[in-house]
């Protein structure tokens, strides 16, 4: 598309995940397809969910704008607090919003997220957030309703909440499992015997002032870099309670 775009005659980038100048999502928001969640870095479209990707372009050609969207996310989110119960790792707020980065938002515990979806023995990556999250649902059609609910009458959306935890919904479902799970350790491939199967924490308490260590863009490696940078989690944790 940024070549036909060139073609007509302007300027234009292409902006991939493995290749970007810009940051997607403050233009995914701006471009009107979601809201920012409480899973951190994430946004929600109103009928995708977090399942999505995203390419941005770049360009001079003249269009028409569009507005950022409200489907009341920001209520449902400080609402359902589902992903932060289900996170295994401990990796996004409970409490409220914070403003980060010029941004008001719940700021996820990158660091702890990271560690747990790269270093994790028992199985890499994750996505367990995505999976609980209740905007998350396999078809529209079935749940079109729910979905109708939950955007427009906001009084309901608790018992909403509720119910998704109550039908079960962010189950482990074994006929979904990847028929090719194995794991190379030492040069040989064999079954893995200790692999996370969480199912739903429903009785997990909520850990009272659990801290989540706060790394501004001043403190993170510059772009390009190549070198270690060790972060101070001591002092990521004591700038959080300030905030």
């Amino acid at each position: 598309m940024a070549g036909y775009i060139r073609e007509l005659g302007y300027p234009a980038r292409a902006h991939t995940n493995s290749d970007s100048e810009v940051l997607h999502n403050p233009l995914t928001i701006l471009a009107g397809l979601g809201e920012l969640s409480r899973i951190g870095e994430v946004v929600l479209n109103p009928f995708l969910g977090p399942r999505f990707k995203t390419a941005v372009i770049t360009a001079d050609l003249p269009m028409a704008v569009d507005q950022p969207i409200d489907f009341g996310l920001q209520d449902f989110c400080a609402k359902c607090r589902k992903c932060a119960r289900e996170c295994p790792c401990g990796a996004i707020s409970f409490g409220g919003k914070v403003m980060f980065n010029g941004y008001e938002m719940w700021n996820p515990g990158v660091e702890a997220c990271t560690r747990y979806r790269v270093t994790n023995p028992n199985g890499s990556a994750c996505g367990r957030c995505m999976k609980m999250c209740p905007f998350n649902k396999k078809g529209l059609m079935q749940h079109r309703l729910a979905l109708w609910v939950a955007i427009r009458m906001a009084p309901l959306r608790k018992l909403l909440i509720w119910l998704d935890d109550a039908l079960g919904y962010g189950k482990r479902n074994p006929l979904w499992k990847w028929w090719l799970d194995l794991e190379i350790r030492d040069g040989k491939v064999s079954r893995p015997a200790n692999t996370n199967q969480r199912d739903l924490q429903l009785k997990r308490p909520i850990p009272k002032n659990k801290i989540i260590p706060i790394y501004p863009v001043e403190t993170i490696p510059p772009p390009g870099s190549h070198e270690a940078h060790p972060l101070d989690r001591q002092d990521a944790q004591a700038r959080a309670s300030k905030m």
